[in-house]
């Protein structure tokens, strides 16, 4: 369906207005998104304030209990004696009354020497970068993993007056912790605790549910979460979700642990739909306004549009009492006919400059292929007429024979470059036949085989049996397989061997000529039949420009002439020949 000028005008200020609606809507949703974003950010660093705290109030509770016991005589008097059972017995009555999961006593080498597990004496503490800085600061408060689970440690020296030991306090962070922790902290806010290795992310801790707790580790394992980093918004099957990913003080140097805390942001956008509604509105009455504001507009613009296509075809068609009535097309439309109608005549006009310039470049091209054979020629006749009374019998004849030789030379170079200069203009055109192509190249044989002979080149012709008849210009097709085979013979050493095959493939016959001479180096290859080809300006013996009229003569055939050669091994030259139509 053909629109108007007019009305694509209209369609054209609408998609626009669309368009400027669409970027306003689109910003409006990311303001609110990014405010959402911002807001969820500052609940998010709330909550870590409260983690911190939660955290840093029970560990500094349980390294003041730890310092109480270690302040009692009777414990620095047991543990000076390194008394085992005693120290263990102090240390069991200190986890029951504070709620803690484990307790050591560790000696001066960092051993443990009480456990109140049972499981641990004699061995090394696990965590002895904590003893030192215990040791320096009075009390330590870390996080470390102990039998697979995550533990808070508050570790404070043994002091008599000397440091003569350890204690060490380990308090649970586990689900009862995160739980307690999502009730102190905004709605929607979920955590979990784990340690990041380079096998990935596992959760020791979380308010989460199984399933919800890998999909945090996978973050964490892909790089989307990262210490340090500001909240970034991740897309999940349950909605957008907030989340920041934050460091724990960690008892051992080799160990990661962090915090990732997250927030729904699907319930925080809830206020902002009617934002969002009201902003689509209000977009539908600008349609509505923008419509019929570009009716108006498209007519004043399509007026003039009109007026100068009806004056330019009037321009075209010469001079007359009224301009031509328009045939009911769209004025866009007839303006382009009319510049169309102008482009064939600038083409033209563009094909006579061309052709111009194809027969000045036929003038410098004859003019410097004529050269070299013209001089040759002068040379040897000037030097007979000069040097004839006393030349010898002998000389004088073979001069004579290079006068001959360079004259046939540049008859055949005049033959070609008019027969070039008759193709490129298009002044001749092929004479379509049905004729034997297996006749033919049997004629072709026998006029180049006393050439063969002379070379010492075995030619030879691979012909399939029942060939039918091609439909092409006979005598074109006689003059490229004489120009290929004259080719192929020229440059095929004494020895060597020339074929011309025939064959049948896909309804149509196909002809190489293939030889083992010297090949043609890849990079002549592309432009071997075009008259800018570096290896036709090699040398301007006959024959020269015989590829050239190759690519010529099949080119006004609808055919294609392609080559495999290779340096020392030989050339194949391949082209096809549509099969002769059966009459009747």
């Amino acid at each position: 369906m053909s629109l108007s000028f007019r009305s694509r005008i209209v369609l054209v200020f609408s998609a626009l207005f669309l368009g400027v609606q669409a970027v306003t809507l689109a910003s409006v949703y990311w303001f609110s998104r990014e405010n959402v974003i911002a807001q969820l950010g500052q609940n998010l660093a709330y909550a870590e304030t409260t983690f911190t705290r939660m955290l840093m109030d029970r560990g500094e509770r349980t390294a003041g209990e730890a310092r109480i016991l270690v302040a009692d005589f009777g414990f620095r008097s047991t543990a000076s004696q390194a008394d085992p059972e005693t120290v263990a017995s102090a240390l069991e009555n200190l986890v029951y009354r504070i709620r803690a999961r484990r307790a050591f006593y560790v000696d001066l080498e960092g051993r443990i020497l009480a456990d109140t597990a049972g499981t641990k004496q004699g061995r090394p503490f696990p965590f002895p970068e904590v003893l030192k800085s215990a040791e320096d600061e009075g009390r330590t408060v870390v996080f470390g993993v102990l039998d697979g689970r995550l533990s808070e440690l508050a570790v404070v020296p043994v002091l008599a007056p000397l440091p003569i030991g350890w204690v060490g306090i380990a308090m649970d962070v586990d689900r009862g912790f995160t739980d307690q922790f999502k009730r102190l902290s905004p709605p929607g806010l979920d955590l979990a605790l784990g340690e990041r290795s380079a096998t990935g992310f596992r959760v020791l801790a979380s308010s989460l549910g199984a399933e919800h707790r890998t999909e945090v580790a996978d973050w964490v394992e892909r790089g989307m979460l990262s210490p340090g980093a500001p909240p970034i918004a991740v897309t999940t099957h349950r909605g957008s979700i907030i989340a920041v990913l934050r460091d724990l003080p960690a008892a051992r140097g080799d160990q990661a642990l962090s915090a990732v805390f997250q927030v729904d942001m699907v319930a925080a956008l809830v206020p902002y739909r009617t934002l969002m509604y009201t902003a689509f509105g209000l977009s539908v009455a600008g349609v509505a306004v923008t419509l019929f504001g570009s009716l108006l507009l498209a007519e004043k613009l399509a007026r003039p549009v009109r007026q100068l296509a009806a004056d330019t075809e009037h321009l075209l068609a010469g001079p007359s009492e009224e301009p031509p009535p328009p045939h009911g097309k769209d004025e866009l439309v007839r303006l382009a006919e009319i510049l169309e109608r102008a482009g064939h005549m600038a083409a033209d006009m563009a094909e006579l400059q061309q052709r111009d310039r194809r027969r000045r470049e036929l003038v410098a091209d004859v003019s410097h292929d004529l050269r070299t054979p013209l001089s040759a020629l002068h040379g040897y006749l000037e030097t007979l007429k000069v040097k004839a009374d006393t030349l010898p019998p002998e000389e004088s004849r073979r001069f004579v024979d290079v006068a001959m030789r360079q004259s046939e030379k540049l008859g055949r170079l005049a033959q070609e470059l008019f027969e070039l200069a008759r193709l490129e203009c298009e002044e001749s055109l092929p004479q379509w036949e049905d004729f034997s192509i297996a006749e033919l190249v049997q004629d072709i044989l026998q006029k180049f085989q006393s050439q063969s002979r002379a070379r010492g080149v075995d030619l030879r012709a691979e012909v399939a049996a029942g060939l039918p008849q091609v439909s092409a210009d006979i005598g074109m097709i006689e003059r490229v397989l004489a120009n290929l085979l004259d080719n192929a013979l020229r440059h095929t050493p004494a020895g060597g061997s020339v074929r011309i095959g025939l064959s049948r493939s896909d309804g149509r016959i196909v002809v190489t000529v293939a030889d083992t001479g010297a090949g043609i180096p890849e990079e002549f290859l592309p432009t071997l039949f075009e008259r800018d080809s570096p290896l036709s300006r090699r040398s301007h013996s006959p024959g020269g420009l015989g590829l050239i009229l190759v690519g010529k003569m099949l080119s006004l055939h609808g055919c294609s002439i392609t080559v495999d050669s290779t340096v020392g091994q030989g050339s194949i030259f391949r082209f096809e020949l549509p099969i002769a139509t059966p009459a009747g």
